[in-house]
């Protein structure tokens, strides 16, 4: 990228300390993709740019590109999500999907589809007055499984992903280093080839199929079973383990206990 100044609608994924003063934030911008940039005296009491720079808001930016540095010079805040703000559980539920859609998106890269979507996603966390943690794992779960779905990692859930023939039920087997669903025609046949492939629940095909592809509206108003969606969450991570590029040791999970 050559440009040396720019302005840019974004928002704040993550943050944090920087030197003595500063600090160095991750932005996820609606003309430049992922952006990395350094807010200098962000950590002093009187900063007037660090009070903007909260990661529940959308923001208008003002950046300079140097020869070592990126460095934020204005800052307007253009919608604050007052929920996602102000209530801890919705906090915590946002600031998790923030760094993980920060730990798996590449810098530089525009994608202004995933910024919109990222966009809808907040919208709808800010729209909620209470999310079960069960839910949230399951919300989360979900938009994981689009994040994969838009960076390129398709979830075989129909097909099998061996002999592209639709999967019938009771039929299959999961191997989650091959993205999907396998048919007991094909484990029977090439035995050593899916040795590793598991047995999941029906129920939590079911649950994937549904997170994936329904509206966050109609995930929030479902009733699974908690077995079910520990068993839903348990395959994302798989999925993330196999075919993100960043390792994610720590399941995502993490911090949302699930009641």
């Amino acid at each position: 990228m050559s440009w040396s100044a720019l302005k840019t609608e974004a928002i704040v994924l993550t943050s944090a300390p920087f030197r003595e003063a500063d600090r160095r934030y991750s932005a996820f911008t609606r003309d430049f993709g992922k952006i990395e940039f350094i807010g200098r005296g962000a950590r002093r009491g009187k900063a007037k740019l660090a009070a903007h720079l909260e990661p529940f808001a959308i923001v208008d930016l003002e950046i300079i590109k140097g020869r070592r540095s990126v460095t934020v010079i204005s800052v307007e805040r253009k919608h604050a999500f007052r929920s996602l703000m102000d209530n801890i559980d919705h906090r915590i539920m946002t600031q998790a999907s923030l760094s993980l859609l920060d730990r798996h998106v590449r810098e530089n890269d525009h994608d202004e589809i995933l910024y919109n979507n990222l966009l809808d996603w907040m919208y709808f966390l800010d729209s909620q007055e209470k999310i079960s943690r069960k839910l949230q794992v399951l919300l989360l779960g979900a938009f994981l499984l689009r994040l994969m779905q838009h960076l390129g990692y398709e979830v075989a859930l129909e097909n099998c992903v061996s002999c592209k023939q639709g999967i019938l039920p009771l039929s299959f087997r999961w191997h989650g280093g091959r993205g999907g669903l396998v048919c007991s025609d094909c484990v029977q046949k090439e035995p050593e080839e899916w040795f590793a492939a598991r047995q999941i629940l029906e129920e939590s095909v079911k649950i994937l199929r549904f997170a994936r592809g329904a509206d966050y509206e109609d995930v929030a108003k479902t009733g699974f079973e908690t077995t079910h969606v520990e068993d839903f969450a348990r395959i994302v991570h798989d999925l993330m383990q196999y075919h993100l590029p960043v390792d994610s040791p720590v399941p995502f999970w993490q911090g949302l206990q699930i009641s």
